[in-house]
């Protein structure tokens, strides 16, 4: 890892049916903050959701509430994060 580098990591999987929950990304990214610096690690999903555009397999809305435990679990985790410091 070079100073100017960022570290995402994937905290959703797009291809498995069950929704993670924001506890589940919390973890993962207090997981994280062991190896990586924290202001050096962001989150994101395993890969996109585009090939299910024309896929009946997972639904659009399944995929608002895969983005939705994202957002809440990495608040969760900085809230915890932040009243350490």
């Amino acid at each position: 890892m070079q100073p100017h580098h960022q570290i995402y990591i994937g905290v959703i999987d797009p291809t498995d049916a069950r929704v993670e929950t924001a506890e589940q990304v919390c973890d993962r990214i207090l997981e994280a903050v062991r190896f990586i610096p924290i202001e050096k690690l962001g989150t994101a999903d395993d890969c996109g959701y585009a090939p299910f555009s024309d896929d009946e397999s997972t639904t659009r809305a399944k995929c608002y509430d895969k983005i939705r435990a994202r957002v809440d679990g990495t608040r969760m985790a900085e809230r915890l994060l932040n009243s350490r410091k």
